[in-house]
């Protein structure tokens, strides 16, 4: 929109019926970036910009960038965590995050070896079993 530069104090009239006052000395750029800058009087707009993974949100205060979360558009397969600026999936027991960070695979627990002698890998877990003539431990590892 239009703006006005008054002293250090930038004016600017967006389509909004309220004026939009912006308290930064003339040039320079709070957290959220420049709308407008002074220029030997005149204004000069400029984008107005939040860091990646913020929105911008007028408030009592001025406008202020806010954390945008991430984990209410289902961004994870498994558990969202939210984080300044981002997000974080996080996958349950068994499971580990893919590659692409957002989805979860099977973790094969037999690779590790923590049956005695048969180890069958199933989504999310694993079951021993013993070789003929000898049976699974109360352990439900060991063969006895």
């Amino acid at each position: 929109g239009m703006g006005r530069c008054v002293g250090a104090e930038v004016t600017s009239v967006p389509a909004a019926p309220h004026p939009l006052h912006l308290s930064e000395p003339p040039g320079t750029c709070g957290e959220y970036g420049c709308d407008l800058s002074c220029n030997h009087g005149g204004c000069q707009e400029v984008a107005r910009v939040c860091p990646l993974g913020f929105s911008m949100v007028e408030t009592v205060n001025g406008i202020r960038c806010t954390d945008i979360d991430e984990c209410l558009s289902a961004a994870c397969e498994g558990l969202c965590v939210n984080t300044e600026g981002g997000f974080v999936c996080e996958c349950g027991p068994g499971m580990q995050l893919s590659a692409d960070r957002h989805s979860c695979q099977d973790t094969d627990e037999c690779l590790a070896t923590p049956c005695q002698h048969r180890c069958k890998n199933s989504v999310g877990s694993y079951r021993c079993s013993c070789r003929p003539g000898y049976h699974l431990h109360g352990n439900r590892h060991s063969c006895v």
